[in-house]
């Protein structure tokens, strides 16, 4: 008797959810651990993959067994309302495949920073890239946000001066006001275009429906498939690490490159209305300024994110001030620095319960931040006792790296050199061990001063500075 033949449904859903997962057959064989051919026979229908190897496979493709067993099953691919068949839930499930591991690597990298990890978010990128590329849904790498179902308004920019006006946030001023007020007639040099806190209005002036996060769909669109969106925090949220991984590999250097990755980041985010996720990638961008060696354009950066951030998160609005305030110290503003901790300050006592990151600015991080701030100004007591009391509050890892080593900078900043040798030893241990570019850095700093001070003779700072050789020729 005659084999049936298989439909041809089978194939299209396995193959279909296997493009969606950003794998070339080949890449779907090494990782399902059979021969090429077998997959090529698995999506020609000519066989069926065996109960046992089913579990592999499904991973594989970032999909439920569940899903694995429909996309194999006569009935093959649905359709959908939009004329879309079968993907979505494969799409669905390969997005968060992917955002599971860029989570890992993200975790991983904290713990550690291996340089190794650049590869590997590079890689989960990638497969984001051909999510998108087989989904139809537009360049991975446009600039505009003007991607299918919706879009948002091009970059912020912003005057140096406009950290003060957006501090009438504080006192009710609306978005739209704050914007108008920091930068004069708009479409000249400076000027600010943010989500407006009244409604937005499309090219024709026609009123824009809003959505949270002050985000809005342009007039006579619908709200965006829901893969798209999950797509679009994908990409947002990898480009973030891959930036992270690049400035730290280039040594807080090469500018250019990790800034591009965080500008990424942040247009995505932002078409997707995530509105935490692009005030993050923001403050990344503006942390290339500020510690790369421009700080007015990490003052810039940090404006950027604070309009974007005050109608959605308290916590993030306080965040981008203290970053702002390191700015304006950077640059010797000490009465633009004062005010900017002054509002962030303003800004922590009103984080509601309910916020969206509530988390991300705490009492230690106002010390930590402000502590910075005063050394960058040469107020040294200042400093060290912010600085004292945000070591207290954190365990032990590269952020207590950083906050030791700008401690240190501050007891010598007071003549107490036996209180700064202290603190850069436990400084480059721990920067040692978490590989921290930035806190070798500011202990690098530290023991450069201490041999200063000293005279290049006392035995504790020649001490310093043969470990820190030895930890930067490791």
């Amino acid at each position: 008797m005659a084999k049936p033949r298989q439909s041809r449904l089978r194939r299209v859903g396995l193959a279909r959810a296997r493009e969606a997962a950003g794998l070339t057959q080949e890449a779907f064989a090494a990782r399902a651990g059979v021969e090429v051919s077998t997959v090529v026979r698995w999506e020609s229908g000519c066989t069926t993959p065996l109960p046992g190897k089913r579990p592999q496979i499904a991973r594989a493709l970032g999909v439920g067994l569940q899903d694995l067993e429909r996309l194999l099953s006569p009935e093959g691919p649905l359709t959908f309302a939009g004329g879309w068949e079968s993907t979505d839930d494969g799409r669905l499930a390969a997005i968060a495949g992917v955002r599971e591991e860029v989570a890992k690597l993200a975790a991983e990298y904290e713990a550690r920073p291996e340089m190794g990890l650049v590869v590997q978010a590079a890689g989960l990128l990638g497969r984001v890239e051909a999510l998108r590329a087989a989904g139809g849904a537009g360049s991975a790498g446009s600039s505009g946000f003007s991607d299918g179902a919706y879009s948002f308004g091009g970059a912020i920019e912003a005057p140096l001066n406009a950290p003060s006006l957006s501090e009438r946030f504080l006192i009710g001023a609306s978005l739209s006001d704050v914007a108008t007020g920091a930068t004069g007639a708009t479409g000249t040099t400076g000027t600010t275009t943010a989500p407006s806190a009244q409604p937005m209005t499309s090219a024709t002036g026609v009123p824009v429906p809003s959505r949270p996060g002050g985000m809005a769909h342009p007039a006579g669109s619908v709200s965006p498939i829901r893969w798209r969106r999950d797509l679009d925090v994908a990409e947002a949220e990898t480009a973030l690490l891959v930036g992270r991984l690049m400035w730290d590999a280039a040594g807080r250097r090469d500018s250019s490159t990790a800034e591009e990755f965080f500008d990424r980041a942040a247009r995505r985010a932002g078409q997707a209305g995530d509105s935490v996720l692009q005030v993050t990638a923001t403050l990344r961008a503006a942390f290339v300024g500020l510690y790369g060696g421009d700080p007015r354009a990490g003052v810039r950066r940090c404006v950027q994110a604070a309009v974007i951030a005050a109608p959605v998160s308290e916590a993030l609005f306080a965040l981008a001030r203290l970053h702002a305030a390191e700015g304006h110290a950077i640059l010797g503003n000490a009465a633009e620095c004062d005010r900017a901790l002054t509002t962030a300050r303003g800004a922590m006592a009103a984080i509601s319960p309910d916020d969206p990151a509530p988390g991300v600015c705490t009492p230690r991080t106002y010390q930590r931040l402000a502590g910075s701030a005063y050394l960058a100004l040469g107020r040294h007591t200042e400093a060290r006792v912010a600085l004292t009391e945000a070591a207290i509050r954190y365990e032990p890892g590269k952020v207590l790296a950083l906050v030791l080593g700008h401690l240190a900078l501050a007891c010598l900043g007071e003549g107490d050199t036996d209180a700064a040798l202290r603190h850069v030893r436990t400084a480059i241990e721990l920067a040692e061990a978490t590989q921290s570019v930035g806190a070798l850095a500011v202990a690098s700093r530290a023991g450069r001063e201490i041999v200063r001070v000293s005279g290049g003779t006392q035995p504790e700072a020649l001490e310093i500075v043969d470990r820190l050789l030895t930890v930067l020729a490791s």
